[in-house]
């Protein structure tokens, strides 16, 4: 590495992501894959500021993060950032973007908005801070799922594309509206609607296909190990569920916890007596909610 960055005469950045995947998931797999990622962790903190040209980015879930012990693991605070979606208007400001790309819809929003104007280029992105976000959503998908005293269409939204880490995913919100602006548009042929663009039902109807989709690239991108237990799943048929109904399976049970698939119902994250199945996944497993709040 040395003889590398002195042969550089450019910034060259060395990357290492996807180090959750590739070394097994046996207690002796992730044993080895925590010795290998703190040692690793351990080489940039031993080398990262002797090295002129040589840059280090590493990406890691932070759960992995969070139970790694090594030398100097401090010296990474203020170094890193977290990559979380903890704020509900930043996360909808993404859906609220590309509805914007709409001329029509972006004529609207003026229309009924109090700021004039609204859009002006140089301050499009400061414009949109919490209270035009919701305002905007309200007359994108409405603000109660059916109206009176039901959900806010953006409470439902986020706690149904939560995994069981309560991690959230653009992914998963522009999959929801991909699906709902189509499903809208087959249902305004039969039905119209004109009390807001789509119709909150439409999220609804649409959430079975996003489901479909997360665990779809859950298993197929990165953890094939987990089909296993999704079988079991599908036998199980509904959340939550005793942890003696997935016997047998304590190497996927404690990777489902990792990535979010599953997450502790009843008991402790140690003793652990049922377990349930986020809504972002639990419908393209074919599971249905049984006695849940």
């Amino acid at each position: 590495l040395t003889r590398f960055d002195h042969a550089s005469e450019n910034i060259v950045l060395l990357l290492f992501d996807g180090l959750d995947t590739g070394f097994g998931n046996s207690q002796g797999e992730r044993t080895r894959r925590t010795a290998a990622i703190e040692g690793l962790l351990s080489l940039i903190t031993d080398l990262g500021d002797l090295l002129q040209n040589l840059k280090f980015k590493v990406v890691l879930r932070e759960d992995i993060w969070r139970d790694l012990k090594f030398n100097n693991k401090s010296h990474f605070f203020g170094r890193s950032v977290s990559l979380a979606w903890r704020d509900t208007a930043d996360f909808f400001k993404v859906v609220i973007k590309q509805a914007l790309k709409s001329e029509q819809f972006k004529a609207l929003v003026q229309t009924v908005s109090t700021q004039r104007p609204l859009f002006a280029t140089e301050r499009f992105d400061s414009i949109l801070d919490e209270t035009v976000v919701f305002d905007i959503w309200n007359l994108l998908v409405g603000e109660r799922m059916k109206g009176g005293k039901s959900a806010f269409t953006r409470n439902w939204v986020w706690k149904r594309l939560a995994d069981g880490s309560n991690n959230h995913s653009p992914r998963h919100l522009l999959q929801l509206f991909y699906q709902a602006k189509n499903w809208e548009a087959n249902e305004q042929q039969q039905s119209e609607y004109l009390k807001t663009i789509i119709r909150p039902r439409a999220l609804t109807m649409s959430l079975e296909d996003v489901s479909s989709q997360a665990l779809d690239a859950l298993l197929n991108e990165e953890f094939s190990e987990l089909q296993p237990l999704i079988t079991r799943l599908r036998d199980i048929g509904y959340s939550p569920f005793k942890v003696t109904d997935v016997s047998g399976l304590d190497a996927e049970l404690n990777l489902a916890r990792e990535v979010g698939l599953l997450a502790v119902y009843e008991g402790t994250e140690e003793k652990v007596e049922r377990y349930k199945v986020p809504d972002l996944y639990l419908s393209g497993i074919g599971m249905t909610r049984k006695g849940q709040a």
